[in-house]
C-alpha cells in the first residue's frame, strides 16, 4: 500500500463537515497522511433526503479528486462515517439509479473503503430515506463489489442493548434499532444495530462500549485512542486493546469477526 495515499473522510446522516475536525487532525497525526473531509453539510444531507445520494456522491467525488490533486497520489483511502459509508459504497459503483445523475468509477480512485458505525444492509421497503439508498446500493454492488481492487473494511460497535422497558438510553436504542431494520430488542452502537453490520467480502473489526456519535459518549471519530486502534487494525491486521474510557463511559474491547 502507498504509505501516501490521503484519507478522505465522509460524514455521517444529518452532519456538517466540520464535526469531523478533531477526527481529521487526530488521523493526521496518527497516519502522517493529508487528510481531507468531503463537503457535505447539513443542507447536502436535507436535500438528499428529498431526492438522493447523487449530491453527497458528486462532493465526495470532489474531495477525492482534490485530495489526489493535492498530494499526487494515484489512489486514497475512502473512510465513510454512519451514512457516509453507504455514500463511499456508491462513490465507487458505475452505473447510477437515475439518467440525470453522475457516476465516477471511483473504484480507480480509490485502494480502500472503511464503514464505520455504517448500515450496510436494507430492505427495499426501509421507510428512511437513507435506508432506501442503502438497499439501492446493496442491490447494484452487493458486498464487497470491487474487491479486490478495493479492499473493505467494516468497523462496528457493540455498546448498547435496545430494550423496550430498559434505562433511557436502552429505550432510545431500541427505538433507533427498530426504525432501520424493524427489530429495536438487539445490541449495537446506539443507532446502527449489529444486525445490519454486515458485508460479505468485507473484513470487520467489532468494538465494545463505543458509541455511535457524540451523544452516546465515546465514539468512533471523537477519541483519538479508538481511531489509533481500528487505524492499527487497518494498517497491520490486529488491535491493540483500548484502556478504560473515562469516568462515566464504559470500557472498550476489539475483536475481529
Amino acid at each position: 500500500m502507498d504509505q501516501a495515499e490521503p484519507i478522505v473522510l465522509i460524514g455521517g446522516f444529518g452532519s456538517h463537515w466540520s464535526d469531523y475536525r478533531f477526527a481529521a487532525r487526530a488521523l493526521a497525526n496518527i497516519t502522517r497522511r493529508r487528510v481531507f473531509i468531503a463537503g457535505i453539510t447539513r443542507v447536502t444531507w436535507l436535500l438528499a433526503g428529498l431526492t438522493d445520494y447523487s449530491l453527497l456522491v458528486d462532493r465526495t467525488h470532489i474531495a477525492v479528486s482534490h485530495a489526489l490533486k493535492q498530494t499526487g497520489a494515484r489512489r486514497a483511502v475512502v473512510i465513510g462515517h454512519s451514512a457516509g459509508g453507504i455514500v463511499g459504497r456508491a462513490y465507487l459503483g458505475d452505473r447510477t439509479a437515475r439518467p440525470h445523475q453522475r457516476c465516477y468509477h471511483g473504484y480507480e480512485r480509490v485502494s480502500h473503503l472503511l464503514m464505520v458505525g455504517s448500515p450496510l444492509r436494507a430492505s427495499k421497503e426501509a421507510p428512511r430515506p437513507g435506508m432506501r439508498a442503502a438497499a439501492w446500493v446493496d442491490e447494484m454492488y452487493p458486498g464487497a463489489y470491487y474487491a479486490p481492487q478495493v479492499s473493505y473494511l467494516n468497523i462496528r460497535s457493540r455498546h448498547i442493548e435496545g430494550k423496550p422497558n430498559g434505562t433511557p438510553r436502552q429505550r432510545e436504542a431500541y427505538y433507533n434499532y427498530r426504525f432501520i431494520s424493524g427489530n429495536g430488542a438487539q445490541w449495537g452502537d446506539g443507532v446502527v444495530p449489529l444486525s445490519l453490520s454486515e458485508l460479505d467480502g468485507a473484513a470487520t473489526l467489532e468494538l465494545e462500549g463505543v458509541g455511535h456519535s457524540p451523544g452516546w459518549g465515546r465514539w468512533f471519530f471523537g477519541d483519538a485512542e479508538v481511531i489509533r486502534a481500528w487505524w492499527h487494525y487497518f494498517e497491520r491486521g490486529d488491535a491493540p486493546a483500548l484502556q478504560d474510557a473515562p469516568a462515566g463511559q464504559a470500557s472498550s474491547n476489539l475483536s475481529t469477526v
